[in-house]
């Protein structure tokens, strides 16, 4: 039950009229404790955190900064950074960082490169007052001005096929551009930017429910899947437009987007723009007085009931704690995912202080996020549990660089490393599909007989799949390992083309696809033959670039690269398991704000905390409980946290009153408790 004080600071030396302008500082609290709103998915998060240990993400984030900047280093897939001077949608030099070490996509001689890799990194960099004013001008490559697109997209050519590859390079820039409002250039790209999205989602109208945008027909993308999450991303970067520029439809845009997520019944989470949606309905509340759902926003990110399965882990995988952590939770796959994870803590953090209710719960599973990505990294995990430790202890020797994601149930794929046809030809092709496609030939008497060396792990259990297109029921199609033809995929007994065989073996093996019946010259297309092997012990680490060849390692920059949210956000204090977290070091919009601590106490009985106020005397303001707790006060001090419980203090100068203006508590014209 709530229960409201009015207390009255009263200063002698004012007079009257001052003091009636200046006096009431309302403080409301909550007997017992400060209340909060309870979040259902993050009840199921441990208190603390499973074998809680805390990795130092500040240096981590540092150490990364430095080796992916660091145009000098050398060794195997280094320097990994290089200058792009291609200029092919903006007349501007850039620089490039490829997605994964050893992406053979993405490098010099393609010229390829991803903007949510590249800004994420500078964005890194920022947060940790890292001077990175230099390569800002140049995320400008990303911008595609040349074929009067007008947005930051992730990779030229781009003509859009995916709301989330689209949008993200948008709010990073966004977000980018809050810390540099001074560059001229970025002044230019912000407001085509927000124009630019404003005039799709009209286009738009009320249906989100797409799988992208084509930036040339200006229609809608369809490809057998939503990303209708679009509309959480839209309305954070339409309110941010607002905010900066105070366009009245930016915001009637924004509020459109949030109207539709509080009447939405079906979870649209996708991939990475929901945790967008749940910080712009936590800004319209707090600022606008409005009434969005925030509560069922922060519960699309983490419940995982999405058509697609995609929120956060509840679980420890064999003894490893990955509670917290996003991505799939699909049956079977789950997979947790570095970027997806540092990114949503970083955008939802601000919510503790914009609608305070939700601080304590959000605290906790920031707490379980701190302890538990320590398992994306190379030196968290045994060799035999990972797929790039040797690249990483020879020339990332401070590990900062992390895998792509954690796998619930290991598996490594092999492919053919040496291909040998005995009868027909053979024709290695290239397609969308990330693995390589082969196209059989049959000879004058329609006959195939093609051979691959793949080399197997040893002791592990093991399943050859083969998808076989543009075959016709009548073809007698086999596929077997060398010297054990009785064991095998035929084709003729079968309707799918996609078959899968269980197999022993080890060190190197031969599969054999062999084709009789076809018309000569006629061509069958092999679009997987792949082995693919358990690994022991699970759960694993490493990515889908080695398993789809695409990268000669599983480290990936492009999570790499959004570690300074979650090394931006948190500290130690003197007590292991409790941090002071910054719900203002990640906000999008680079608010003015007093320094800001949320702490959360996971134990059950009280615990103290000793604290660095600074130099400067300061009034200590607790925003949960609404009220002062110290009143003119520098350096080290101590307070009380009761257990499970949290506090949130806010360091206001001890000169400057405390004021009610329009519901919200303000000192000097800067807002300190958003709620009482």
């Amino acid at each position: 039950m709530r229960r409201l004080v009015v207390s009255i600071y009263r200063t002698p030396s004012f007079d009257t009229k001052t003091k009636v302008r200046l006096l009431l500082v309302v403080s409301l609290f909550f007997v017992g404790w400060a209340q909060s709103e309870t979040l259902p998915s993050i009840t199921k998060f441990p208190d603390l955190p499973t074998n809680y240990s805390l990795r130092d993400w500040k240096k981590t984030a540092r150490d990364y900064d430095s080796l992916a900047f660091d145009q000098n280093r050398s060794g195997q897939f280094l320097p990994l950074i290089w200058m792009d001077e291609e200029k092919k949608v903006n007349p501007s030099n850039g620089f490039a960082l490829p997605t994964y070490v050893g992406d053979s996509r993405q490098n010099p001689e393609t010229g390829l490169h991803e903007a949510i890799t590249g800004i994420a990194s500078v964005l890194n960099g920022t947060l940790l007052g890292i001077e990175k004013s230099s390569f800002v001008p140049l995320l400008s490559s990303h911008f595609h001005r040349k074929n009067g697109i007008g947005l930051y997209l992730n990779q030229v050519g781009t003509r859009g096929d995916s709301f989330w590859y689209d949008l993200l390079p948008s709010l990073l820039f966004s977000h980018l551009y809050h810390h540099y409002p001074q560059t001229s250039v970025l002044a230019e790209q912000f407001h085509s930017t927000i124009s630019k999205w404003e005039q799709i989602a009209l286009q738009l109208g009320n249906e989100f429910d797409h799988t992208g945008y084509d930036f040339y027909t200006k229609q809608p993308v369809n490809r057998g899947w939503s990303e209708a999450d679009v509309v959480a991303g839209l309305a954070c970067l339409q309110y941010i437009g607002w905010k900066k520029t105070g366009k009245k439809s930016y915001l009637e845009m924004s509020k459109k987007c949030l109207t539709w997520m509080d009447r939405r019944k079906i979870n649209p989470y996708y991939e990475c723009l929901a945790p967008f949606g749940a910080y712009a309905s936590a800004l319209h509340n707090a600022e606008r007085n409005s009434t969005h759902r925030t509560a069922k926003f922060i519960e699309w990110v983490l419940a995982g009931d999405n058509p697609r399965k995609w929120g956060a882990m509840f679980e420890s995988w064999n003894g490893v704690p990955v509670h917290g952590l996003i991505g799939s939770v699909y049956p079977n796959y789950e997979y947790a995912f570095a970027m997806n994870t540092f990114q949503a803590v970083g955008i939802m953090a601000p919510i503790a202080r914009y609608e305070d209710k939700f601080a304590r719960d959000l605290a906790k599973w920031i707490l379980n996020v701190a302890s538990n990505s320590r398992y994306f990294y190379p030196d968290a995990w045994s060799r035999e549990q990972q797929t790039s430790y040797e690249w990483a202890q020879k020339h990332d020797p401070n590990f900062c660089i992390p895998y792509e994601g954690i796998r619930k149930q290991g598996t490594i794929r092999n492919y053919p490393e040496v291909d040998k046809i005995k009868l027909g030809s053979l024709k290695l092709g290239e397609s969308t599909n990330p693995d390589k496609d082969m196209f059989l030939t049959a000879n004058h008497e329609g006959e195939v007989h093609y051979e691959g060396e793949i080399n197997l792990p040893t002791g592990m259990v093991h399943s050859l799949i083969a998808v076989i297109r543009h075959r016709r029921i009548e073809n007698e199609i086999q596929v077997f390992i060398q010297g054990n033809p009785t064991n095998q995929i035929n084709y003729l007994a079968q309707k799918s083309d996609h078959q899968k065989l269980s197999i022993k073996g080890k060190g190197l093996i031969e599969v054999v696809v062999r084709a009789k019946g076809l018309q000569p010259s006629e061509v069958i297309q092999v679009q997987d033959l792949v082995v693919e092997t358990r690994l022991p012990n699970p759960p694993h680490v490493g990515g889908d670039a080695t398993i789809h060849g695409w990268s000669e390692t599983d480290l990936g920059l492009y999570g790499g690269s959004n570690i300074g949210y979650l090394a931006a956000l948190i500290e130690p204090t003197n007590i292991e398991g409790i941090l002071a977290i910054d719900p203002v070091a990640t906000d999008m919009i680079n608010p003015d704000a007093f320094p800001t601590r949320l702490f959360y106490n996971p134990f059950p009985k009280a615990k103290t905390i000793h604290w660095n106020f600074g130099k400067q005397s300061v009034r200590v303001y607790d925003a949960l409980a609404n009220k002062t707790i110290l009143r003119s006060v520098h350096g080290s001090q101590s307070f009380k946290i009761p257990g499970k419980q949290a506090v949130m203090l806010v360091s206001t100068p001890s000169g400057k009153p405390l004021e009610m203006i329009k519901g919200k508590l303000v000192c000097d014209r800067i807002v300190v408790d958003f709620q009482l």
